[in-house]
Order: structure tokens, then C-alpha cells, then sequence
């Protein structure tokens, strides 16, 4: 599972990487020792996830630990159940038990507070966007699943019935074979959709641990960032540019979202810091400069609550008044229109903390996996940035663009392009950093949306509708680049039903459990 996931080669691995386990299962069924089987599992899980995310020690070294250790620990439940449900109702229940209890375990680690689903299986073929064509209708969960039939069919092969191995050689076979060949076959004839639009990203690297934030060594003044990203914008920005993107925390000394939204010249500064006020002027003089274009940049904001019984739940308190601090994705439209996006799927520890009741002994442990820190607020739905001229464009913020089913909602309320703000600069020259520009590859599959990214450090890049990345930028290095990327109008069935088939697991997963019981009962 380690030397098979991006940003290495070996993925064809997936489909045999689970066999030794299984065995480990079918040998162990019936010794009693139910510990020996669950350490076992336990240390395999945890030297995937050592392999695969080791990465997030440049954030903290004791998180890290935390969160590999607890992540290989859920992995475990799927193999438990597995062992449990052999037992009660046989082999064919277990194993198929197997696929849906753990195509459940993804499902629900895409969607519970403790959320991390880097390692979804479907992930690992983010290398092979000719193998994957077909997520455009299944998304990463059908992955999930070739990956699980696959190897189930390869360990029947060793260790199954031997007057059944003709009919599941075959079945293997044709598993491996018509996904790759139907891939290829759509690769080959899937033609761009959607008008031609210019769009420009910028990569400023600033670096996060001394230049970027207002407490490091060598920190660079928001005014002098702002400088930065105009000029760099400048140098690719033409009369026929729509869409220009600033990373992820571009800006970060917090405004209030009434001062950021005003397009009164006069308003009343009303940021934190006062200094940083002329970086928001600085920015909109830059786009009254070039009216035909939008800029999204990412920015720190807040909110303050006149009454408590105005507050969210994510509010925090200062004593006098309630507020909301937003990791944000900032809009100045091409029809002078101001808009703002609030982050909303949040990383767990450095922006929001789990079950705090529970969990809240960790928040100084957790892993910062870079942006803004802290209990963050978020909003329910996904707003989508429309230019004058009817295209819009969906904000995602870094962490975001891992989650199929969240970005589909963007699609659906009218993305015709997908932009990625992000700052991944916090894990240095990693496997990290690639592994979230790959995963777009994926997103932009789903939904067939173009993928314009812009990292402040990290990798840059344009991502066609077919999963092509291309101008991408190299790690480290300021630059700035231009592409001619297509805006789709039409839904993919997967962009219609988002993750389906891991809803779908989850009570079908319950279902085999149950019967699995049922049988049991029956045959006493």
C-alpha cells in the first residue's frame, strides 16, 4: 500500500496489496486469540500510514504521531468486523461484509467531525487519470471498490476452491481488464466542453514558517505580499483574462466582513490591524485597474456578534462581544461586486477541534496542516463566484478539494470551473504536497471541470477536464501562470449524485450485519 500510492508508480499494486492480510484472516478465524489478529492489522495500517503521510511531522512531531496512530486504529474496525461476521454466518458474509464495512469507514470518515480521508483507497489511482475516466460516474468510491473486488478475486485465486478457480480467474481477469480498457477507450474520444476562458494563478512563496505570518522571524509585511502578488499578476494578465487567483492566506491580518463587503471609499476601517487596510485599497485599486477580469484571493476575516443570542455555535468570546474568525476566499467581481466564502470542511485540530467535550485535551497536540489556527467558523452551503458574463467559479480552500461529494455541491449550484486556493508550503518538499495536487486530478474527473490552482508554495497548476495537469509550476519557486481552460455547463452523473455509493454502503454494510447474526441464530 506505501510504494503503491501517489506519488510513486506502483499503484497496480493496489490490487494485491490487501492479500497478506486476508490470509492473516482466513488463518487466524478460529485460533480464539482475537488480539493477535487485531495487532496485526493494527501494525500493518500503521506502516501504510507512516509510508504514505509521514510528511505531517514538519507541522508537529507529536501530532503526527497522534494522527497516524489513530487513523491506522480505525482502519482496524473493518478487518474486526470482518473477523466477527466470518464467524457468525460464514465466509461469503465476511467478505462481503468486508467491502461494505469498509467502504462505510470511508464514507463516514468523509463526513464525521475526526475527518480524514487522504488515505480513501479510491485515492491511490490519482497517478493513472487513464485508469480513472469512469470516476465521472462512480467517483473515488468506485475506485474504493475495484480495488477491494480485485484483491478478494486475486486471494480466491490462491487460496479459494479449487473447482471454482476457472470462473473466478476469468471474473478477475475481466475486473481488471474492462475498467482499464472502458478508461482508456473515454480518454481517448472525451473532447473539452465549454467556452474558452483565460485564467491566470499565482504562486508568491512566501515561506509559512518565517516569511508568511505576522509572528515569524522574517516576516514580510501584508503590504509588500500584496505588492508581490500584483506584480506577479501583472506580468500575465491580458484583456481577455476572466478569472486571476492569489493563494490560500494570502492576507492574514483579519478583517471585519462588513469593511471587506463595502465598496463605500470612505467606509470605516474596520480591521483588526489598521495598517492593513491599505493591502484591501492596494487590491481593489489593482482591480479597478483590469475591470474585465475577477480576483479570488484567500484572506483571515471575522464577524462580531452585536447580542450572544446572535452568535453560532463556533463563536468565540473575548469577554466584551462574540465573534466568528473565517479562513476566506475573497471575491472582487468583474461587475465590481464584493462576495466572500467561508472555508467550510476544516481541519481537524489547527481550525477546528472534534467533540471538544471528549477530545479537547489534544488541541495542543494536533497537527497544523497550514492556514489559519484556531476554533473556525463555517457556513452550511457552497457559494459559487459568478462573473458577469455567467461563469462561475467554485472557492475551494485547500483541504477542501479532497472531498468528491463537498465539491460536487459546487458543480451543482453552477461551478463551471473549479479554483483551488492552498498553502502547502507547511510540508516542505513531501510526498504532501504532491499528493493534493494529484487529488485535484481526480476532482476535475468527477465532475469534468477544469482545475485552475494556486498554491502560495507548493505546486501550481491548470488540470483539464480529462485529468491532464498542466503549466504546473515547480516546488519553491515564485512564479505565475496562464491557461486557456474550458467552461462546462453539463453535469456528470456523479456531479448529480455525489458519493451514492458510499451512502449506499453504509446501511448495506448494516444489512449484512445483521443477517450475518440472523444466520447464526437460525443455525443453532
Amino acid at each position: 500500500m506505501w510504494i503503491a500510492w501517489p506519488v510513486g508508480l506502483g499503484a497496480p499494486l493496489l490490487f494485491i496489496a490487501w492479500i497478506p492480510l486476508l490470509w492473516i484472516e482466513h488463518q487466524t478465524r478460529n485460533d480464539g486469540r482475537s488480539w493477535r489478529f487485531f495487532l496485526l492489522i493494527f501494525w500493518s495500517c500503521l506502516i501504510w500510514n507512516l509510508g504514505t503521510t509521514w510528511w505531517m511531522y514538519y507541522s508537529t512531531a507529536v501530532g503526527s504521531v497522534v494522527a497516524i496512530a489513530a487513523n491506522a486504529m480505525l482502519m482496524t474496525i473493518p478487518w474486526v468486523l470482518l473477523r466477527k461476521t466470518s464467524r457468525l454466518g460464514g465466509s461469503y458474509w465476511g467478505y462481503l461484509g468486508w467491502v461494505l464495512y469498509w467502504c462505510a469507514f470511508e464514507h463516514i470518515h468523509l463526513t464525521w467531525e475526526i475527518s480524514w480521508p487522504w488515505l480513501t483507497l479510491g485515492n491511490g489511482f490519482a497517478m493513472f487519470p487513464q485508469w480513472i475516466q469512469w470516476y465521472e460516474y462512480t467517483g473515488v468510491f468506485g475506485g474504493t471498490l475495484w480495488i477491494l473486488l480485485i484483491n478478494l478475486g486475486m486471494f480466491s485465486l490462491v487460496w479459494g476452491q479449487a473447482k471454482k478457480f476457472k470462473s473466478i480467474l476469468i471474473l478477475t481477469i475481466l475486473g481488471l481488464a474492462l475498467p482499464i480498457g472502458f478508461s482508456y477507450l473515454m480518454y481517448a474520444n472525451y473532447e473539452e466542453q465549454g467556452d474558452i476562458l483565460e485564467v491566470v494563478a499565482v504562486q508568491p512563496n512566501i515561506d509559512p514558517y518565517t516569511e508568511k505570518f505576522i509572528d515569524s522571524e522574517n516576516f514580510i509585511a501584508f503590504e509588500q505580499q500584496v505588492d508581490r502578488f500584483i506584480q506577479l499578476s501583472q506580468q500575465e494578465i491580458t484583456p481577455l483574462t476572466s478569472f486571476v487567483l492569489w493563494p490560500e492566506s494570502a492576507i492574514d491580518g483579519g478583517f471585519e466582513e462588513l469593511a471587506l463587503l463595502s465598496t463605500d471609499p470612505n467606509a470605516e476601517n474596520r480591521s483588526l490591524q489598521a495598517k492593513d487596510l491599505r493591502s484591501i485599497q492596494k487590491i481593489k485599486a489593482f482591480k479597478n485597474k483590469h475591470a474585465q477580469l475577477s480576483l479570488l484571493t484567500g484572506l483571515t476575516s471575522y464577524t462580531i456578534y452585536g447580542q450572544k443570542s446572535d452568535a453560532t455555535i463556533t463563536a468565540r468570546s473575548n469577554g466584551e462581544f462574540y465573534y466568528d474568525v473565517y479562513n476566506t476566499a475573497y471575491y472582487l467581481g468583474d461587475d465590481g461586486s464584493l462576495h466572500t466564502y467561508h472555508k467550510s470542511k476544516l481541519v481537524p485540530g489547527p481550525e477546528t477541534m472534534p467533540y471538544p467535550k471528549v477530545l479537547g485535551f489534544l488541541s495542543d497536540l494536533l497537527v497544523d496542516f497550514g492556514g489559519t489556527s484556531g476554533q473556525l467558523g463555517k457556513q452550511a452551503e457552497r457559494t459559487v463566484f459568478i462573473n458577469s458574463q455567467g461563469y462561475g467559479l467554485a472557492p475551494s480552500i485547500c483541504y477542501e478539494s479532497i472531498y468528491g461529494g463537498f465539491m460536487a455541491e459546487y458543480v451543482r449550484n453552477g461551478a463551471h470551473i473549479i479554483g483551488i486556493i492552498t498553502n502547502d508550503g507547511w510540508w516542505k518538499d513531501s510526498p504532501g504536497h504532491k499528493q493534493h495536487l494529484h487529488y485535484a486530478v481526480i476532482r476535475a474527473i468527477e465532475n469534468r471541470r477544469a482545475v485552475a490552482r494556486s498554491a502560495n508554495t507548493g505546486i501550481s497548476a491548470f488540470i483539464t477536464q480529462k485529468g491532464k495537469i498542466v503549466n504546473a509550476t515547480n516546488f519553491w519557486e515564485q512564479d505565475v501562470i496562464k491557461a486557456e481552460l474550458r467552461a462546462n455547463t453539463q453535469l456528470t452523473f456523479y456531479s448529480k449524485h455525489g458519493d451514492y455509493l458510499g451512502r449506499t454502503s453504509v446501511w448495506l454494510a448494516i444489512l449484512v450485519g445483521l443477517s450475518a447474526w440472523v444466520r447464526r441464530l437460525t443455525s443453532k
